[in-house]
């Protein structure tokens, strides 16, 4: 591909093509759990926090030169902070764009947060971005630009942490809105899709709200966007050259036998294990190990069916309303 093109200063061109495993679901499903233990294989190289790659990178190239001045205007501290005046009074252009990717860098360059500092430094992507913009043709509105950047900086990441035969593993949960994207330009990944009841999706995002403003989107915003990962999921599933590549996890199941769950991503993601080695991975990854948890915190107890009494009987009937035919779909009872 166009990565094999961008000269001796960033030369990826002699890299193999490594395994990558993608980790994707509706936030607050299990993706965690999930990722730490497929990060206990010796073979399993973790992307330390979650990229948001694709929000952050290929997202804006979609998206924002079809903003008109109201979006514009609405959204104009984000803008004057990431981009500066000139996008905000005459719209994106691509140089626009490619700054405020360099700019979001910085913004999120800490070690509390998600962002591109999880895959390459700041200088890394300054050299990567030059390098492709004069290799690579600006063709699709910069969207081919954009997705051999993602590419160049996994490239990269595998080249400074990585070693042969290890499997990169990233988990963000909403690149499942890009699962189709991922499949088709990296033929060497597979998706391990998490999905779990969303009404306890719904007691976990109400929790967490007491913290964290991200999650402070109520029970009406979380079963919605439960509803609509879910969708993109099946979408996923649905092309038949597609769905081989795709490995569905339930949080039920693996919280009723974390064992044979982990046996079944391991066999799906071609890494050899043996019993013992999953009854130590299981053991160390365990939810009663984590010191902070409940509440308001990252992590809750991770019940199955908290919903029931958590969520309110009015909650429990607009989650049936919005998302009941996806919830009885997947084998979710309605009502209490």
């Amino acid at each position: 591909m166009h990565t094999q093109e961008v000269g001796e200063s960033v030369d990826m061109g002699q890299l193999t093509p490594y395994p990558k495993l993608f980790i994707v679901g509706c936030p607050r499903s299990g993706t965690s759990w999930v990722t730490s233990l497929i990060a206990g294989h010796p073979d399993v190289l973790a992307v330390p926090r979650e990229t948001h790659v694709y929000r952050l990178v290929y997202e804006p190239f979609v998206e924002m030169p079809t903003w008109k001045w109201k979006k514009r205007l609405q959204s104009w501290k984000g803008i004057l902070r990431r981009y500066g005046l000139k996008p905000l009074l005459f719209g994106f252009q691509p140089a626009d764009i490619w700054r405020g990717i360099l700019r979001e860098h910085q913004i999120l360059n800490r070690p509390d947060s998600h962002g591109l500092h999880g895959l390459v430094d700041y200088g890394d992507l300054r050299s990567l971005i030059k390098a492709i913009r004069l290799q690579v043709p600006e063709t699709n509105r910069g969207l081919v630009q954009a997705e051999e950047l993602i590419a160049a900086m996994f490239d990269r990441f595998f080249e400074q942490h990585g070693k042969p035969g290890q499997v990169v593993l990233e988990k963000t949960p909403m690149h499942i809105r890009y699962g189709e994207q991922i499949l088709w330009r990296f033929p060497e990944a597979r998706i391990i899709e998490v999905v779990r009841d969303g009404r306890d999706v719904c007691v976990s995002y109400n929790a967490l709200a007491k913290q964290q403003r991200w999650a402070q989107i109520g029970t009406a915003g979380a079963i919605r966007q439960w509803k609509q990962c879910v969708e993109w999921g099946e979408l996923i599933r649905e092309r038949p050259s597609l769905s081989n590549r795709v490995h569905t996890v339930r949080y039920e199941a693996l919280k009723a036998d974390p064992d044979r769950c982990l046996q079944q991503i391991f066999q799906f993601a071609n890494l050899a294990w043996h019993e013992q080695q999953v009854k130590e991975i299981v053991k160390a990854a365990d939810i009663s190990r984590v010191q902070q948890k409940g509440d308001g915190q990252y992590v809750r107890s991770g019940l199955v069916g908290d919903w029931k009494e958590k969520l309110s009987e009015a909650e429990i009937a607009m989650c049936d309303q919005i998302a009941g035919e996806q919830l009885v779909r997947l084998g979710y009872k309605a009502g209490r």
